[in-house]
């Protein structure tokens, strides 16, 4: 039976849990790593569930443009809210983009290392309790960090695959009906389909060697205490 790993908010999209994938190393553990969309507007309900749920830090990938002007709303839930960009997104300027959606992925691979690297440590220092990071519809920055993830954790490259494919399942209802404010008029850069995340991961192993060799090479070593952290964290 197909573990339950969607998580229901009232104005929080895309929220699922890591946990259930199995991995060479066991099974990742739930409520751990929790990823999902922006938590600008969280109802009193929202955090209740969060707090449920065991959340202590919250690290938010959007750029500074949609920080400032939507900022965190996760205040009432805990002090321990990082925000760590993986891209930098006007929306207003995005419109006109041409970019497809494994190119801007490419884009954040090469050119945002330091930040990749800085969330992961961030996620390997996390206190007890549960990680929530989320970008704006945690789909494409929150996308690749889960793949980094569950890469560290030991999961196959099919079940990571299928975890990005759920944004789509999850988010079908929402792209219909708020089509007109997207960031993209695009409309297959709305979806999180399988072979864009295949094609990211064939540009990382082509470019880098493998992912673990992508993430040796931005600060994260096999004998790193960091991914020794992340994988107690994420492994049972």
């Amino acid at each position: 039976m197909e573990p339950q790993r969607r998580y229901i908010f009232e104005n929080i999209e895309n929220c699922r849990d890591l946990g259930g994938y199995p991995s060479k190393y066991g099974c990742t553990k739930f409520k751990r790593f929790i990823r999902g969309g922006t938590v600008d507007r969280p109802t009193e309900n929202d955090i209740e569930k969060l707090k449920a749920l065991n959340v202590t830090t919250v690290i938010d990938l959007r750029g500074d443009f949609e920080f400032i002007n939507q900022p965190n709303g996760t205040e009432r839930l805990t002090d321990n809210v990082e925000h760590i960009s993986l891209y930098e997104m006007n929306v207003a300027e995005a419109k006109g983009m041409k970019k497809t959606l494994t190119e801007v992925y490419e884009y954040i691979i090469d050119n945002y290392k330091e930040n990749v690297c800085k969330a992961l440590k961030s996620v390997a220092d996390a206190p007890d309790g549960a990680v929530f990071y989320h970008c704006f519809l945690g789909k494409d920055r929150t996308g690749i960090l889960s793949m980094l993830l569950l890469t560290i954790a030991g999961v196959e490259e099919d079940d990571i695959v299928a975890d990005y494919q759920l944004t789509y399942t999850y988010l079908e209802k929402y792209m219909c009906t708020h089509a007109d404010t997207l960031w993209d008029t695009d409309p297959e850069n709305h979806y999180s389909l399988p072979q864009t995340m295949r094609s990211l991961l064939a540009y990382i192993k082509n470019k880098y060697g493998s992912v673990e060799d992508y993430i040796r090479q931005i600060g994260i070593s096999d004998r790193d205490k960091d991914k020794k952290k992340i994988l107690l964290i994420i492994n049972n």
